[in-house]
């Protein structure tokens, strides 16, 4: 877990209808295992995305810094692939896991940051969710929806003014943590809890591994 960050004292209240529409931008790591997992060589899925066979090669190897562009095109031809199979009845290849899709590593924040502080990791991390701690212990979970409806509610009622929201502790604005899944578990189970939450996060022997995030999840169409 990350120590606390001093509040960046330029947060205006602009920055939170801003949160939301941030780009998110797919984990570069996951095309190599996603390709695997579909059964698709690299030419077939350049073909699949019109970028070249070189820049799959190159991004998989980490050897390149693509434009967010070709990423989604990319991304969108594994889409297309996806439903294609679906609609002809054939299989997707070895059953795809959370841990296939998951971004790796999970940034955390600890219950006794303040909403301020969040609001400046999300705008410079691209987040619009965040797991909250307490040590190793999932305790709760803070989103940019959250933040913005709490925001509002308090300064509309007279309650706190925007820098008092700002200066909130997590503990007091957090909802209830994400479920928490095994890294086996199918991509199927997994789109049951994102139908109803914006994240869960993955684990392997009891530790927190990954997040998966909705947003992760429509990239692929598999919220369909």
């Amino acid at each position: 877990m990350e120590g606390q960050d001093h509040l960046n004292r330029g947060c205006n209240p602009t920055v939170l209808s801003k949160i939301s529409s941030l780009p998110q931008f797919p984990e570069l790591s996951k095309i190599r295992e996603i390709r695997k997992k579909l059964d698709m060589s690299q030419r077939e899925l350049a073909i699949r995305a019109g970028v070249s066979q070189s820049l799959i090669a190159k991004i998989e190897s980490n050897n390149i810094d693509p434009s967010f562009n070709k990423v989604r095109r990319i991304f969108n031809a594994f889409d297309e692939e996806i439903r294609c199979r679906r609609i002809e009845g054939k299989e997707l290849g070895e059953q795809l896991t959370v841990y296939d899709l998951a971004t790796k590593g999970v940034i955390t924040i600890s219950q006794n940051h303040r909403i301020g502080e969040v609001v400046d990791r999300m705008m410079r991390d691209r987040f619009t969710q965040l797991p909250v701690m307490d040590g190793d212990r999932v305790v709760g979970a803070i989103t940019d929806d959250r933040i913005r409806d709490y925001t509002i509610d308090e300064t509309r009622s007279g309650n706190k003014t925007y820098d008092e929201v700002m200066e909130t502790p997590v503990s007091e604005v957090m909802e209830h943590p994400f479920s928490i899944l095994n890294d086996d578990t199918s991509i199927e189970l997994a789109s049951l809890h994102l139908q109803r939450e914006e994240a869960v996060l993955v684990s392997r022997k009891g530790v927190i591994i990954g997040i998966l995030t909705s947003a992760d999840f429509l990239e692929l169409g598999l919220g369909h």
